[in-house]
C-alpha cells in the first residue's frame, strides 16, 4: 500500500474515531487498542520523539512515542510539546516500550475523551501487553499521580532527553524495578531537563 493511501486511511479513521469520542465518555479498551494499532502501523511518531529513544527502566530500556493527528496538531499549534497547555479532545498519545533486544513488551496510551473525567482533564489511561491484552484502563491513579508532574503540559511528558523524571520521583513510582543506567546518565548530562 502506498504511503499516500496509508495517510488517507489513517486520517479518515482518526476523524471518525475523534467525532465519536467527542460526544461520549470514551471507547472500550478494545476499541482504543484498534486505534493504537493504526498508529503503530503508520509509524505516527510524536514530534520530538525518535525510534528507540532511551526509556527509564531496565526492563524496557527503549521507547517510541506515537501520536494521532489531533495530538500532533495540538503540539504544532503550541510551538512544541513543552508549550501545550490543552490537547484537543480525542488526542491520543502512546508509548511503546521495548526490551534490550528492541522487542515490544508493552504499550501505554492516553486518550482525551471529552466527558470522561474532568478532574483529570478527561484523559483515559490505558496499558496493554504487546498482543492487546488490557492491563489497566480508565482512571488509573498511579499513572495520573506521575503525570500530574507536568500538569502545565496537560499531563503529557515530552520525550527524553527533552524532559526527564527526577531519580527520587522515579524510585517512588517504580520502587521494585531498576533504573536504566543510560537514562541516569541522561539525567546527569541534562539536569535542566529534569521535571521540577
Amino acid at each position: 500500500m502506498s504511503k499516500l493511501k496509508i495517510a488517507v486511511l489513517f486520517t479518515v479513521t482518526c476523524f471518525f474515531s475523534s467525532w465519536a469520542w467527542a460526544h461520549a465518555a470514551g471507547p472500550t479498551p478494545e476499541a482504543l487498542w484498534k486505534e493504537v494499532q493504526i498508529l503503530q502501523k503508520t509509524h505516527a511518531i510524536m514530534p520530538g520523539s525518535t525510534p528507540f529513544q532511551l526509556g527509564s527502566r531496565t526492563v524496557d530500556p527503549y521507547t517510541v512515542d506515537l501520536a494521532n493527528p489531533l495530538a500532533i496538531s495540538s503540539i504544532e499549534k503550541a510551538g512544541g510539546i513543552l508549550k501545550v497547555t490543552r490537547y484537543s479532545n480525542s488526542s491520543l498519545v502512546i508509548k511503546e516500550n521495548y526490551n534490550a533486544h528492541k522487542q515490544l513488551v508493552g504499550v501505554t496510551a492516553m486518550l482525551k475523551a471529552a466527558k470522561f473525567d474532568p478532574s483529570d482533564r478527561n484523559w483515559i489511561m490505558a496499558a496493554y501487553d504487546p498482543t492487546g491484552k488490557v492491563l489497566a484502563y480508565g482512571k488509573v491513579g498511579s499513572c495520573i499521580a506521575c503525570h500530574v508532574l507536568v500538569r502545565h503540559q496537560d499531563l503529557v511528558f515530552a520525550p527524553p532527553p527533552t524532559q526527564l523524571l527526577p531519580i527520587t520521583t522515579w524510585k517512588a513510582f517504580f520502587s521494585k524495578q531498576e533504573m536504566n543506567p543510560a537514562y541516569v546518565a541522561l539525567i546527569h548530562k541534562h539536569p535542566e531537563a529534569v521535571v521540577q
